[in-house]
C-alpha cells in the first residue's frame, strides 16, 4: 500500500499547519478584548484580538532556551575568556594590536622601576642642612681639641687610625728626626702633655675674662649710682614743692592690684558619691552604737588590739579581730594632723625609754557620747533639708575636725617634750625606773571605767535610734519600725532608710524605694484619718514622697493613680446606687492636695492630675450640701481647683456653680415669696438646707475672721459648725475664692455672662451691712471688677456668615463651534516629545515589571520541578535498595530453612 506522504518532513509540516489552523478556529483559544463602544463596520486591530495560550507557550519555549540555560549554567566556570588587548575588537589590525600591547608592557615596566627612584629636582635635607653639602656625614667640630668632651685629637686620629699607624711618616718628620720612630708609650705621653698644656691655657684665659667682667660690672654700678644721685639732687626741690595727691582712680587700681585673686574650688561631688559617703557614715555610726551597747569604748578596743597575742601562723582571719582605724595622712604648716584622742605609734627606740601617755577612759567615753549626741541632733535638724545642705554641713564638720587635730598636735608636742625630760631622768639610775612603773600603774587604775559607767553607756546606746535600717516590704513592717517613736524620730527613720538604699549603691535599691513610696502613701492615708490630723508628720512625709516621686516618676504615678482609681470607684458606686453621695473622708481630700504638690498641674493632659480633677468635679456636682462639714469640704475642693488651674487658667464651671450656691445659702429667704435666685443641684431652693449660712445674730461685726480649721473636714469635728463664727468665716472664704477666680477668668469672652448670676445675688439679695469690714471689702471688690469689665466689654452684633453665591446648575451641554477632531493637540514640539517619551517609558516599565514577574514564576516552577525530580529519584533508589535487601533477607531465610532440614 502506497503512503500518501512522500517523506517524514512533509508529514511534520502538514501536521503543524493543521495544529495552527485548529488553534485559530477553536473559539476557546481566541480572546477578544471588550470594547467600550461597539461600532458597526469597524475592523479589529491586532491588539484587539489575541491567543493567550499560543503566546504563553511561545514565552515558555523562549525562556527555556535562554533563562533556563543561564540558570543551569550558573555554577559552572568552564568558559575561557580572551582578555588580550584588542583581541575582541574586529576593527583593529594586527599591527595596532601589537603596538598597544608593547606600549602597555613598557608602561608597567616603567612604573615598577620608578617606584623607589628619587626625584633629582627635589633637595633632600637633614636637620635643615642639605644632604649634598654633607657628603662625608662627619661632625664639623670633630677636629676640636676639647678634652672635656672625652674625644681624641684630630691629628692623632688621622695619623694613628687612618695613617698606617706609626709606620707612615711625612717628609718633614723624616728631615727633623732621622732617629728611630717613637714608641706607642712615648706618643701617648706626648699627647697627654699637650692636652694638659692646652687645658691650663684655657683656664688662665677664662680667669682673665672673669676678672675683666667683674671690673666692668663694678664700674657700671658706680656710674649708675653717681647718675642717680645727681638726678635726685636736681629733682628733689621740685618734688617737695609739688607733691600731687593720689587720685581715686589710682587708689582703686592699686587696691585691685593687691586684691586676692579667685582660687579654684574643689570639684562638686556627684549624687552617687554623696550617697556613698552618707551610707558609709551611717554604717560607721551604727557600728559605734553596737559597741556602746556592749559597754565597749574605742580605748578598750585599742587595748585589746595591743594586748592580743599573735602567733607566727596566724592569718588574721578571725571574726573577733577588730582592725585599727586607718587615718589619712595630712600635714599642715609642717606638722602632722591627728584627730583628738589619736597618737602616733612610738618607735622601738622610744618605747624602751619613753612612757606613753593616754587619755583616760572616762574622758574618751564622755567625748564620744558628746560627739554622738551632736551628730544625732544635727541629723534631726537636717532631716527635712536638701542633700546640698547636708554636703555643706559635712564640710563644716571636716573643718571642725581639722581644728581638733591641730589641738591634738599641740598636746602631742607637749607630751613629747615631757617624754624627753623623763628619758633624761631615767638615765640617772634604776631607782627612778621603779618610781615610773608605780606611777604608770596608778594612772591605768584611774583610767579604768567602772561597771556602772559601762551600763550607763550601754543603756544610752540602746535608747538611740539605729543608723541603718532594712527597707520595709509592707505597711506592717513600717509600722513595726514606727511603733513607739515620735514624729521627729519617724521622719529620721524614713530619711535613713532612703540614704541606706540609694539607687546608686546597689542594683535592687531602686525597686525597694519604689515599694517604699507605695508604703508611705498608705501610711499617709492612715495619718490623715487620725483625729486630730497629724499635720506636722504629714508635712514632713510629703517632702519624702515628693523626692521619691522625682527619682522614679513612672512607678510613683502608677501608685497614686491606683489609689485614686479605688477611691473613685467607691464614690461612683454610691452615686449610681443612690443618685448622690457623701463628701469623702480627710484622707481622700489630702490625697488630692498631695497630687498637686507631687505632679505638674499645668499640663494639658496628665495621667494623674486629669483624673484627680475629674474626681473633684464629681464631688462638687454629686454631693449635696447638708451640713457645715459639707460646706468646709466644698470650699477645700474649690481651693484645690484654684491651685490646679492657677497656671493653665482652665475654665472649671463646677467651681463657679458651687460658689454661687454657697452664696445663695447665705441669703435670707422670706416665706411665701419666690426664690431669690436660680440655683442648680446639688443645691436646693427651699428647706432647712437652703439657709445653712444665714446669720442668726443681727449684728455680727465683732466676729473675728479666721481661716477654716482642718478639723472641720473630719466626719466628727470637735468644733461646732452651727455658729455665726463658722458661717461668717465660710462666707468670707467664698467671697475670697470668687474674687480670685474672677481675676483669673476676666480675659474670657464669656466672663460677664459667667459671673452675672453671682453679681445679681450680691448686689440685690445678699445683705452684708452688719458683717465685718473684711467681708464687705471682698464683696465691693468683686462688684467693682464686674462693673469695670462691663464698661469695657464690647460685643459686635450677630451677623449671618457671608457665603459666596452658588451658581445655578445648567443641564444643557456646552457646544464648541470651532471644534475640529483632526486638529493636533496644543503645545510645543519639545513638550510633545517629552510626553511621548514619558508614555513610552511608563509602558516599557510596566512591561519590564511584568516580564520580571513571569521570569520569577518560571524559575520557581523549575526549582519545584527539580526538587520533585530529586525526591522521585531518591524514592526510586530507596525502593531498589529495600527490594534488594528484602530479596537478600528471603534468600537468607531459605538457606536457614535448608540447614534446619539437613540437621
Amino acid at each position: 500500500m502506497k503512503h500518501k506522504y512522500s517523506s517524514k518532513a512533509d508529514f511534520v509540516r502538514k501536521n503543524k499547519k493543521k495544529a495552527q489552523t485548529d488553534v485559530k478556529s477553536n473559539p476557546f483559544e481566541v480572546r477578544i478584548n471588550r470594547q467600550k463602544h461597539n461600532v458597526l463596520g469597524k475592523k479589529l486591530r491586532k491588539f484587539d484580538k489575541g491567543m493567550p495560550g499560543v503566546s504563553r507557550s511561545k514565552a515558555i519555549k523562549k525562556r527555556k532556551a535562554t533563562l533556563l540555560q543561564e540558570y543551569q549554567q550558573r555554577d559552572k566556570r568552564n568558559q575561557f575568556v580572551d582578555r588580550r588587548l584588542g583581541e575582541n575588537d574586529p576593527e583593529m589590525t594586527l599591527e595596532d594590536k601589537m603596538l598597544q600591547r608593547f606600549a602597555m608592557e613598557r608602561k608597567t615596566h616603567h612604573e615598577k622601576a620608578s617606584a623607589f627612584s628619587l626625584n633629582e629636582e627635589e633637595e633632600l635635607t637633614h636637620f635643615g642642612q642639605s644632604l649634598s653639602q654633607i657628603e662625608k656625614f662627619e661632625e664639623p667640630d670633630s677636629d676640636s681639641d676639647d678634652d672635656a668632651t672625652g674625644k681624641l685629637s684630630g691629628e692623632y686620629v688621622k695619623e694613628a687610625h687612618f695613617g698606617g699607624f706609626l709606620t707612615k711618616k711625612t717628609a718633614k718628620d723624616n728631615e727633623e728626626k732621622s732617629d728611630k720612630p717613637k714608641s706607642r708609650q712615648e706618643m701617648i705621653e706626648e699627647i697627654i702633655a699637650q692636652s694638659k698644656q692646652r687645658k691650663h691655657e684655657r683656664q688662665h684665659q677664662k680667669e682673665q675674662t672673669d676678672d675683666l667682667r667683674e671690673k666692668l660690672d663694678q664700674q657700671w654700678t658706680e656710674l649708675q649710682n653717681h647718675m642717680l644721685v645727681q638726678k635726685k639732687s636736681k629733682s628733689q626741690p621740685k618734688e617737695e614743692r609739688e607733691k600731687p595727691k593720689p587720685d581715686d582712680y589710682d587708689i582703686m587700681v592699686r587696691e585691685l592690684g593687691f586684691e586676692i585673686k579667685a582660687k579654684a574650688s574643689d570639684r562638686l561631688k556627684t549624687e552617687e558619691e554623696l550617697a556613698r559617703e552618707e551610707q558609709e557614715r551611717l554604717q560607721k555610726l551604727e557600728a559605734d552604737r553596737q559597741l556602746r551597747m556592749k559597754g565597749l569604748t574605742q580605748e578598750d578596743i585599742r587595748q585589746q588590739q595591743q594586748n592580743r597575742h599573735v602567733s607566727a601562723d596566724d592569718l588574721d582571719d578571725g571574726f573577733d579581730f577588730i582592725r585599727p582605724e586607718r587615718l589619712q595622712l595630712a600635714y599642715k604648716d609642717g606638722k602632722l594632723l591627728l584627730p583628738e584622742g589619736k597618737e602616733l605609734m612610738p618607735s622601738t627606740s622610744d618605747t624602751e625609754d619613753k612612757p606613753i601617755r593616754r587619755k583616760p577612759h572616762s574622758e574618751a567615753a564622755a567625748d564620744q557620747s558628746e560627739d554622738e549626741d551632736k551628730e544625732d541632733q544635727s541629723e534631726e535638724e537636717n532631716s527635712d533639708q536638701s542633700e546640698g545642705e547636708d554636703s555643706d554641713q559635712s564640710e563644716e564638720e571636716d573643718d571642725g575636725s581639722d581644728l581638733e587635730s591641730e589641738k591634738s598636735e599641740e598636746e602631742g608636742s607637749e607630751e613629747e617634750e615631757g617624754d624627753k625630760d623623763g628619758s633624761e631622768e631615767e638615765e640617772e639610775g634604776e631607782g627612778d625606773k621603779n618610781d615610773k612603773s608605780e606611777q604608770e600603774t596608778e594612772v591605768t587604775e584611774k583610767t579604768r571605767i567602772s561597771e556602772k559607767e559601762r551600763k550607763a553607756i550601754a543603756e544610752a546606746a540602746k535608747t538611740e535610734l539605729p543608723y541603718t535600717f532594712k527597707a520595709p516590704e509592707s505597711l506592717k513592717d513600717l509600722m513595726e519600725l514606727m511603733e513607739g517613736q515620735s514624729y521627729d524620730r519617724q521622719l529620721i527613720i524614713i530619711h535613713r532608710i532612703r540614704k541606706c538604699h540609694h539607687p546608686s549603691l546597689a542594683e535592687g535599691n531602686k525597686k525597694k524605694l519604689q515599694d517604699l513610696f507605695s508604703i508611705l502613701l498608705e501610711y499617709f492615708g492612715k495619718l490623715a484619718n487620725q483625729s486630730p490630723v497629724a499635720m506636722e508628720m504629714i508635712d514632713g512625709l510629703t517632702i519624702h514622697l515628693y523626692e521619691l516621686a522625682q527619682q522614679s516618676p513612672g512607678p510613683a504615678a502608677e501608685s497614686v493613680q491606683t489609689v485614686l482609681k479605688n477611691k473613685y470607684h467607691k464614690f461612683d458606686s454610691v452615686c449610681q446606687r443612690k443618685g448622690r453621695a457623701v463628701y469623702p473622708a480627710v484622707d481622700t481630700l489630702l490625697l488630692l492636695k498631695l497630687v498637686s504638690v507631687i505632679f505638674p498641674t499645668s499640663d494639658f493632659r496628665h495621667s494623674v492630675v486629669t483624673p484627680a480633677m475629674l474626681f473633684m468635679a464629681q464631688i462638687l456636682t454629686k454631693c449635696p450640701v447638708t451640713s457645715g462639714r459639707d460646706v468646709a469640704c466644698g470650699l477645700f475642693v474649690c481651693t484645690l481647683f484654684l491651685q490646679y488651674v492657677s497656671l493653665s487658667k482652665r475654665f472649671v464651671p463646677e467651681v463657679i456653680n458651687y460658689l454661687h450656691g454657697l452664696l445663695y445659702l447665705a441669703v435670707k429667704k422670706e416665706s411665701g415669696k419666690a426664690s431669690v435666685a436660680e440655683v442648680v443641684p446639688p443645691f436646693k431652693h427651699a428647706g432647712a438646707e437652703g439657709s445653712l449660712l444665714v446669720l442668726q445674730d443681727s449684728d455680727s461685726r465683732s466676729i473675728d475672721i479666721k481661716p477654716l480649721a482642718l478639723d472641720y473636714l473630719s466626719k466628727n469635728p470637735t468644733q461646732d459648725t452651727d455658729t455665726d463664727d463658722f458661717r461668717m468665716c465660710a462666707t468670707h472664704a467664698t467671697l475670697q475664692l470668687t474674687n480670685k477666680f474672677a481675676n483669673m477668668y476676666k480675659n474670657l469672652p464669656a466672663f460677664h455672662e459667667t459671673f452675672s448670676p453671682i453679681r445679681d445675688l450680691l448686689s440685690k439679695h445678699l445683705v452684708l451691712d452688719a458683717c465685718p469690714q473684711k467681708v464687705q471689702a471682698a464683696r465691693s471688690q468683686f462688684l467693682q471688677l464686674m462693673t469695670d469689665h462691663h464698661s469695657q466689654a464690647t460685643y459686635p452684633p450677630l451677623q449671618y456668615e457671608k457665603l459666596k453665591p452658588k451658581p445655578l446648575k445648567l443641564y444643557e451641554p456646552k457646544f464648541d463651534e470651532d471644534y475640529n477632531p483632526e486638529r493636533k493637540m496644543k503645545g510645543s514640539r519639545k513638550q510633545k516629545e517629552k510626553e511621548r517619551l514619558q508614555k513610552m517609558h511608563k509602558r516599557e516599565l510596566k512591561g519590564a515589571v511584568r516580564e520580571i514577574r513571569k521570569d520569577a514564576q518560571f524559575l520557581a516552577r523549575q526549582q519545584l520541578q527539580d526538587q520533585m525530580d530529586k525526591d522521585a529519584e531518591r524514592k526510586r533508589k530507596v525502593k531498589e535498595i529495600m527490594h534488594h535487601l528484602s530479596s537478600q533477607e528471603g534468600e537468607c531465610k531459605q538457606i536457614a530453612k535448608k540447614k534446619i532440614k539437613i540437621m
